[in-house]
């Protein structure tokens, strides 16, 4: 097979060899064959006499631009396909700086990221690295609601893959067409609740796209070993089917039965291909099928899903945070929510973890805590009833559909706002809190920012100051008694990168809630004092990669104890073992380091003597 291939690379000259070569070497069965033909594979790349340079310019894990010096220039057979110019990686990422200043519009700025990830993938991570905190509202929300409205319209190039209904009964044959053999994270969507924008269906893709874009931005996860799959059920979004922009199938989304034998198959073809610890994240998922899938899975699969466990973890990282500067443990705190989706119960259910831990028993805990839904205040005596995924937070009580009045009689010390109805958390309401208490704690956590239920100035102004503040989107800076507070953003991107890159690192069999209250106290922990002073109950995000590599040690350690981790023996230097799965954003050299062999201290004899010597044997 070798042999064969080398003739057919050497005879054809091939300018798309490293997609051959992948191709094949995926093909191979087992570690022996695949190292042996991989180590064969690269000397016939980067043998200098082939005319295959334009590769390097074409797959973005190679590019360099203009990085790449003379000497490789000359030996991979890339002279004369690029300038003659030759410039350093800091000063291509400070000409993107200058380029992605330029654009006005976030959507441009969006196009321009997109693009240069998909041109030259280490200089893209390594701009955004030089500015999480301005670059992240670009990269997701808000910015990424826009792009999935408008995918469409955005959509250039593969970058993940859409595994449609039509395809039930072949979706590890779909799986299979994805190069990469090594991936180890997938994030995937149905796009039935993009955000706050509904059903977007295909369009959804701009979600695992821009997730698995984190993990390698905010926590150095290996971007090749991440895989964005929308799965495509249609679409009940009637402006959609009609669009003429639309890349989904056109058809109305399929339900029941159907759906979850597709998602059965998906999830059996995911491990087949990759393997049993491979990472699942479910993201944007409705909540009909959010917590069923969830609960079927998470006890078979290594999966977690963002919109109910991570939004969790980082908002009970916020209330840690807030605790600190209120001086009251979490169970001396009423929590009442505004919203009871997946979102919102699964921020309670976490919550109940918190107070079990500083020793309450889980009944009185979850008495602390109210829901609030569209049909009102989550008692067992209202008409509607009580939904399945949340009948544990009913409460024996007078059904209310007016939710000032639940704050003014439940007097509760902690608003949690997961409803994404814009400025829900009116001026009155916002008052009634700085009633029930001295440092009332406000989170408004919808996104994008105009559903967000109050802005912090808001929260602030109401409070007379004293309200502790965050938010699902990023805000300004508050200015209120001629002091300025950095409100918190209770961003998922907190929490979810730093778990996945301890779950890869020690390839965790499976991801229970406990592993999502380690990195909330984790990320609680790196608060400052500075940062407490100004407001903030999380850390600054431009310290984000530390944070994410501090929450994986974490949850490496946990995993060992809970017995769910799968690599042996168990590491002793968390930090190497940690280090060794961090992608690097510094331009490799494809030029081997050259060096020579000792002189001989033995003089060689002459053929002549050796034929003399030979002739004086034979006699």
């Amino acid at each position: 097979m070798l042999s064969i291939i080398h003739k057919f690379v050497i005879c054809c000259r091939c300018t798309n060899t490293l997609a051959f070569i992948r191709l094949a070497l995926q093909s191979r069965q087992n570690k022996e064959q695949r190292a042996q033909f991989s180590a064969s594979a690269v000397y016939w790349v980067l043998c200098p006499n082939l005319e295959r340079g334009i590769d390097y310019l074409r797959d973005a894990h190679l590019h360099k631009g203009l990085a790449f010096t003379l000497q490789e220039r000359q030996v991979l057979g890339l002279q004369g396909l690029l300038s003659g110019g030759v410039k350093t990686q800091e000063e291509q990422v400070a000409i993107c700086k200058y380029s992605f200043d330029r654009f006005d519009s976030p959507l441009n700025k969006y196009l321009y990221l997109s693009e240069l990830l998909e041109m030259n993938e280490r200089l893209f991570f390594s701009l955004v690295a030089t500015d999480v905190e301005k670059f992240l509202p670009i990269l997701y929300t808000p910015t990424v609601g826009l792009a999935c409205q408008r995918f469409g319209l955005v959509y250039r190039k593969p970058r993940g893959l859409f595994v449609n209904i039509f395809d039930k009964g072949h979706v590890y044959a779909v799986m299979k067409n994805w190069p990469i053999h090594d991936v180890r994270a997938i994030c995937v969507t149905d796009g039935e609740r993009i955000l706050g924008l509904g059903d977007l269906g295909a369009y959804g893709m701009g979600i695992p796209i821009g997730k698995l874009s984190l993990y390698t931005a905010l926590a150095g996860i290996k971007p090749h070993q991440c895989l964005p799959i929308v799965l495509d059920v249609g679409t009940d979004n009637e402006e959609l089917l009609v669009d003429p922009l639309y890349i989904g199938i056109r058809h109305k989304r399929v339900r029941g039965e159907e759906y979850h034998e597709f998602v059965e198959e998906f999830m059996q073809a995911c491990v087949k291909r990759y393997g049993r610890t491979t990472l699942i994240q479910f993201e944007d998922f409705a909540l009909p099928n959010a917590g069923t899938l969830l609960n079927r899975y998470r006890e078979r699969f290594c999966t977690f899903n963002d919109d109910i466990q991570g939004t969790a973890g980082v908002v009970v990282a916020g209330v840690f945070g807030a605790a600190r500067i209120t001086k009251k443990k979490v169970s001396e705190n009423k929590f009442l929510f505004l919203g009871a989706g997946s979102a919102g119960v699964g921020i309670a259910d976490l919550l109940v973890d918190a107070m079990v831990e500083e020793g309450l028993d889980k009944k009185a805990a979850q008495d602390k805590i109210y829901l609030f839904d569209i049909d009102g205040l989550l008692t067992s005596k209202r008409q509607s009833g009580l939904p399945a995924h949340a009948k544990h937070f009913g409460k024996d009580l007078e059904p209310t559909k007016d939710f000032a009045k639940a704050v003014e009689t439940l007097k509760p010390t902690c608003l949690i706002g997961a409803s994404t109805q814009g400025g829900a958390f009116t001026p009155a309401i916002l008052k009634q809190m700085a009633k029930n208490t001295e440092r009332p704690i406000i989170f408004a956590l919808s996104n994008p920012t105009d559903k967000a239920e109050c802005t912090a100035q808001a929260a602030y102004d109401n409070t007379e100051g004293r309200c502790v503040y965050s938010s699902g989107s990023p805000f300004p800076p508050v200015k209120y008694n001629n002091k300025t507070y950095y409100t918190g953003q209770g961003n998922n991107s907190y929490v979810f990168p730093g778990i996945a890159l301890g779950v890869i690192a020690a390839e965790v069999t499976k991801i229970p809630d406990s592993l999502f209250l380690t990195a909330a106290r984790s990320v609680a922990d790196m608060c400052t004092a500075e940062d407490i002073d100004v407001g903030r109950v999380y850390p600054p995000l431009s310290n984000i990669r530390k944070i994410s590599f501090e929450i994986a040690k974490k949850i490496v350690e946990r995993a060992y104890k809970l017995n769910i981790a799968s690599v042996y023996p168990t590491p002793t230097d968390l930090d190497a073992f940690i280090q060794h799965h961090i992608y690097k954003t510094k331009y490799l050299q494809y030029v081997p380091e050259l060096y020579t062999y000792p002189p001989s201290e033995y003089k060689t004899k002459s053929i002549e003597q050796i034929s003399e010597e030979h002739k004086l044997l034979i006699k």
